[in-house]
């Protein structure tokens, strides 16, 4: 009997998650949409996440008003722990660049963990106020600078252009029309703005902290950022990048590899979740990269 009503209870998520999957299927841009119809989600949602650390349990609070937003809180430990534990070997009372923040998850949880600044790197329109909530809600607007300007190659003005249009999405670009694959981008908008080489804003003072560490998640232009660092990424404060990088898309790959190791960088790790393996982003890996001189301390260099 209990077994029974078990699946009673059950039945209306599973016909739900059955009828979402389906529309996934049909109509991809719909999905999200009909699971936040399904779960109730709405625009003042909210979700506590708590993530164990060596210190003890943290809690951080993110706004969900999608189902794109709570599927980044409810992976918040498990999607990337590697970036996790970057953030918490190698973070300190330096400077964080998050580069291709979205919204605010990594910025917040080294803010919370570390006494540093962090400068989040966020152009997309439809992410920015989601990410001044959430770093406001976490009361960390005296610790979180944004800034909203794309990074590329050279200074220039070019669209932006978005292939999702959902607060919380990803696979955006500026400059170029691929994606993260090296593949023509299926554009949903697109909108001029002012792009800017990471040497020109560090240069100007427009970023007044030379960075410590910097992580880069940009779908698909890390090259061209790189190409636009070549002085930051020298700096001798700086002592670690992680870096996303689809190995599929061979001119990216090769081109940062190249980069990095002539700023003095060593490729010491590379990973990815197993939540990955066999999808469309298997060979997509978070690589960690180091000052040639820390190889000794963190690990031998890997080809």
């Amino acid at each position: 009997m209990k077994s029974v009503l078990k699946a009673l209870i059950l039945l209306p998520l599973r016909l739900a998650d059955a009828y979402s999957r389906a529309v996934a299927r049909l109509w991809p841009s719909a999905a999200f949409a009909w699971t936040d119809l399904a779960y109730g989600i709405t625009r003042d949602s909210r979700v506590t996440v708590r993530h164990s650390t060596a210190e003890g349990s943290l809690d951080m609070t993110f706004y969900t008003p999608n189902a794109m937003c709570r599927y980044r809180t409810d992976t918040f430990s498990t999607k990337e722990p590697e970036t996790l534990e970057w953030i918490d070997r190698f973070g300190g009372d330096g400077a964080f660049y998050d580069i291709g923040a979205n919204v605010g998850l990594y910025s917040v949880y080294y803010a919370k963990v570390h006494d540093g600044t962090v400068y989040a790197f966020e152009p997309s329109v439809l992410n920015l106020g989601l990410l001044a909530k959430n770093i406001s809600i976490n009361d960390l607007s005296d610790r979180v600078v944004i800034v909203p300007n794309p990074l590329t190659s050279e200074n220039q003005v070019a669209p932006f252009h978005l292939s999702m249009l959902d607060e919380g999405g990803s696979m955006s670009t500026f400059g170029v029309e691929t994606g993260h694959d090296g593949a023509a981008l299926e554009t949903q908008l697109a909108y001029g703005t002012t792009g800017m080489s990471l040497d020109f804003m560090v240069e100007q003072g427009l970023i007044p902290q030379p960075p410590t560490m910097i992580k880069i998640d940009v779908d698909g232009i890390e090259h061209l950022i790189l190409r636009g660092a070549e002085k930051v990424l020298a700096l001798p404060g700086l002592q670690t990048v992680l870096i996303e990088v689809n190995e599929d898309f061979q001119v990216l790959a090769t081109e940062v590899a190249d980069l990095l190791r002539a700023a003095g960088l060593a490729l010491v790790e590379r990973r990815r979740s197993d939540m990955f393996a066999g999808g469309a982003f298997e060979n997509t890996y978070n690589q960690i990269w180091v000052r040639d001189s820390m190889t000794d301390d963190v690990g031998a260099a890997i080809a």
